[in-house]
């Protein structure tokens, strides 16, 4: 996994590259938040654009065998010993403890609650985020993506959120997609777990543009329209504007933090998660492209008696 990242003027342009498939994973949450340490230092820039430099993908979805692995290495946790322990690790990273959290047993909480930090950042960033969508946007990467102020996406982009699928609740996505869909649109989005089209997903709201091909071109030209306007009153403004339920995004995150938390070392999440690893193919592409009806359905895996541990 790699990130490119140009400069033009005040505008900032970031590709992930990480192919084929662009699954978001730890290393791409770190490498993110050096973007994010970049804008904030240096007041000549004014927007971001987020892109891919992977034809056809943007942000498929979080790294299943990523987050399996911290299933199988994470103790189960009763609701106040995970409220408790998360808790405690966003407090020693705080005080600069993370590079020792990353290398403990509590590796998959540090790894959580750096990527519900990234989100709050976007929120009080001063610069203007845009999300340049070509392709499979879900789970992970679609929760990401509506922390952004802009959202642009190709015809040919889809969006998914395919939690529950696999027993997972959303880690930091519910509260926004809350508030850009309306809660039972909402949780429609998440008990279906059916592809959206970009035409769909501008309907409800979930994004802002469509457009044919490239979303890159238009996300450049917003980009550099607004990194005209002051920063600061710029980084004011989303203040005002997210402030408005920011206490209750704080709260919301970590309300999701401790229900993945409890909800991921299970055994019919592990169970899930290894069953999507032998249905995807052998080039690794992710089975939510190529045979997403299973896990739609419910009919992948019997999440409420699954099978017993290995």
């Amino acid at each position: 996994m790699s990130i490119q990242i140009k400069r033009d003027g005040r505008v900032l342009t970031v590709l992930v590259d990480a192919p084929p498939h662009n699954y978001l994973d730890r290393p791409l949450v770190e490498a993110l938040h050096g973007v994010l340490r970049q804008v904030e230092r240096d007041p000549g820039i004014g927007a971001v654009v987020v892109g891919s430099a992977v034809p056809g993908r943007y942000l498929t979805h979080w790294d299943i065998a990523d987050l399996l692995h911290g299933a199988e290495t994470s103790p189960r946790l009763p609701m106040p010993v995970a409220r408790a322990v998360l808790g405690a690790v966003r407090g020693l990273t705080g005080l600069g403890a993370g590079r020792l959290l990353a290398r403990s047993p509590l590796a998959g909480v540090y790894a959580m609650a750096r990527f519900q930090e990234l989100a709050l950042r976007l929120l009080r960033s001063p610069a203007i985020w845009i999300a340049a969508i070509d392709g499979p946007c879900g789970g992970g990467g679609l929760e990401l993506s509506v922390f952004f102020d802009v959202r642009v996406a190709s015809a040919r982009s889809s969006f998914l959120v395919p939690e529950l699928t696999i027993g997972l609740t959303t880690t930091l996505g519910s509260q926004r997609l809350t508030h850009l869909l309306g809660p039972a649109r909402a949780l429609r989005l998440l008990l279906d777990a059916e592809p959206c089209t970009a035409a769909e997903a501008l309907d409800a709201g979930l994004i802002d543009r469509v457009r044919p091909a490239d979303p890159m071109a238009e996300a450049q030209r917003l980009a550099h329209r607004y990194a005209r306007r002051p920063r600061a009153h710029v980084g004011r403004q989303k203040q005002l504007i997210n402030r408005a339920y920011e206490r209750t995004a704080l709260q919301t995150l970590n309300g999701e933090g401790v229900s993945q938390l409890v909800g991921v070392p299970t055994p019919g999440t592990r169970a899930a998660m290894r069953r999507w690893l032998e249905l995807r193919r052998p080039d690794g592409e992710s089975t939510f492209l190529t045979d997403m009806r299973p896990w739609a359905d419910g009919t992948a895996l019997d999440l409420n008696s699954p099978p017993p541990e290995r």
